[in-house]
């Protein structure tokens, strides 16, 4: 079921003019059913010459044909005044320099979004406009693409790695002969650099999805230490005194957030501790369950990967996927869509996205997860909820 500012958004959307992208005023319907602001139906009109054809269908039309619709315009008006109340379908738009007016439509000619007054400009006015909600919805589905491309192929890369492990196997002298070849070669480091790019429009509205998140004192492990304000956690035990409680993650003390979700889209930030080891994602509220998504870092020769993890029924095993070397002052964005079955993580600095995992159908609560490692740290090292 859809939320409540999701219905203002649909009815809010409804009521605006496909020509000027505002409310409509003075709103007249053609005989196909479509409707426009009588203003701007009178000038695209008047642009061409006859037969005139509908805007948005291209049906040929007759100017008797079409009608004053007075109660469409009432709700217009209402919509208008609904509008200077707090709505994600308002928020986080940019204004243009120019204009001063909120940017609405996104050129694919510039590749950048623009405003109204900019589309009916000289400079726009030949290149192809299109919606920036829907504009930013396609970019997102392209980014699942890629994302899915690459796990793909990282699948192939870990199976040849596999193959490659039992050829080893059978032929230890051909092993001796390489490890002797590598010691005598000076050793280069590399790394893995992701590509990344900052979608118009995208992380604004994910940014508008952001929820409250607490966490839940009653879930925590022993040894873990909880701020009073409930938004920071951090590990003051020892390893005998942590048992997991719930079977997941075991070399981690765990709590989760006190809210649970069941449908929606929902969106949380973590700030992570650096040079240590730590994990935070989602998991179902039910203790039976052994499901997990996270986030997490694993410790290799004196460096921390960053590693997205999954466990699920759908998986015959852990589900693991390497991603980059961790970055210090890490801010994690963590983004769940409980009807798409869609569980992303974003760098919030940055603004890009880390990793998503394949979509995944979902049944019963789930809950976010935040762990820290079973052992006393030398650095007074938290995880800290951002407001």
């Amino acid at each position: 079921m859809a939320s409540y500012s999701e219905q203002i958004q649909d009815f809010q959307r409804e009521l605006t003019c496909s020509i000027c992208m505002e409310f409509f005023t003075n709103p007249v319907s053609t005989e196909c059913g479509h409707t426009f602001c009588y203003d701007c139906f009178l000038r695209s009109c008047q642009e061409v010459s006859p037969p005139i054809f509908c805007p948005e269908c291209r049906s040929v039309i007759q100017m008797r044909d079409f009608k004053t619709n007075i109660r469409l315009g009432k709700l217009a008006t209402i919509a208008q005044k609904l509008r200077s109340h707090p709505s994600p379908y308002f928020e986080g738009r940019r204004k243009c320099e120019v204009h001063q007016k909120v940017q609405k439509l996104f050129c694919e000619d510039d590749h950048r979004p623009i405003c109204v007054s900019c589309s009916q400009s000289q400079e726009h006015k030949a290149h192809r406009l299109r919606c920036i909600d829907e504009a930013a919805e396609d970019f997102r589905e392209r980014l699942r693409e890629t994302v899915t491309v690459l796990w793909r192929k990282t699948e192939d890369v870990v199976q040849l790695m596999a193959n490659e492990k039992f050829k080893f196997a059978q032929d230890m002298e051909e092993v001796l002969n390489r490890n002797e070849y590598v010691l005598q070669k000076e050793i280069e480091t590399f790394g893995v650099h992701v590509t990344t790019h900052i979608i118009p429009g995208m992380m604004e509205r994910i940014f508008n999805l952001k929820v409250d998140i607490t966490l839940d004192r009653n879930t925590a492990d022993s040894g873990l230490i909880i701020s009073e304000d409930l938004k920071s956690v951090r590990y003051g035990g020892v390893q005998e005194e942590a048992p997991n409680n719930s079977g997941r993650l075991p070399d981690f003390a765990q709590v989760l957030g006190t809210q649970s979700f069941i449908s929606g889209r929902y969106y949380w930030e973590v700030e992570v501790p650096n040079n240590t080891l730590w994990c935070v994602g989602i998991c179902p509220e039910s203790k039976e369950s052994q499901d997990f998504f996270v986030l997490r870092t694993v410790k290799t020769h004196n460096y921390f990967f960053l590693y997205a993890m999954a466990q699920h029924n759908l998986y015959s095993k852990v589900h693991t996927k390497y991603r980059q070397v961790n970055v210090p002052n890490l801010k994690v964005g963590i983004f769940l869509d409980y009807e798409r079955g869609e569980i992303s993580f974003y760098h919030v600095k940055n603004r890009y996205l880390i990793y998503t995992f394949p979509a995944t159908s979902f049944s019963g609560p789930l809950m976010p997860l935040f762990c820290l490692p079973k052992k006393i740290s030398t650095d007074d090292c938290s995880l800290t909820i951002c407001p």
